[in-house]
């Protein structure tokens, strides 16, 4: 099952792999080394909605700037400027963290120019949590936390793997479930 929702793919599967479908099965998913038979379920970047505020108010600063430019142009460029740094810095902010859940793992990627990954096995997860706000939920994404051990809530800062932003995050978070409740069971 695929989610193409403003323009991220989120791909969370459960079907077994085929020889047909070459995408879910390589060795290496861009940089991480995938162990022999591992599957990827699902293939994420966070979603553009998590930066709305900062696009919103770089393109009416961007807008305002164009319009200037036609009264005066010393005031344009420092608009235009603002609002392309803005928009370069959402740009990269969402391209340099990656979520993969596969049927072993759960692996947050992040960087751009070098790499870090954090990863649990689905065996080790002793907790999950999901949270999305009224307007995260509209759009179809949320945060899902998981830990070694129980999450603890209230004035404590959550601890523990976080995949923030991520598209149709109610899915990936069955599909987690799923596999957890397959490999502590021993039914793969």
């Amino acid at each position: 099952m695929s989610d193409a929702r403003d323009g991220v793919e989120t791909r969370y599967d459960e079907r077994e792999p085929t020889d047909e479908d070459p995408h879910r099965t390589a060795s290496v998913a861009d940089g991480l080394p995938l162990l022999p038979d591992e599957t990827v379920l699902v293939d994420a970047k966070p979603t553009w909605w998590v930066w709305a505020a900062h696009l919103t108010i770089a393109g009416l600063v961007g807008v305002g700037g164009l319009l200037s430019a036609f009264v005066d142009a010393i005031v344009a460029i420092p608009a235009l400027v603002f609002a392309s740094l803005v928009g370069g810095y959402v740009w990269y902010r969402r391209n340099r963290v990656r979520y993969l859940v596969t049927d072993r793992r759960i692996v947050v990627i992040t960087g751009y120019f070098g790499k870090t990954t954090t990863e649990t096995w689905m065996e080790d997860v002793r907790g999950m949590q999901t949270s999305a706000s009224r307007f995260e939920r509209r759009q179809g994404y949320g945060t899902i936390t998981i830990s070694h051990g129980v999450i603890p809530t209230g004035f404590v800062r959550t601890r523990g793997l976080q995949l923030a932003g991520i598209p149709d995050y109610e899915n990936v978070a069955a599909a987690i479930r799923q596999r957890q409740s397959e490999r502590k069971s021993g039914t793969r």
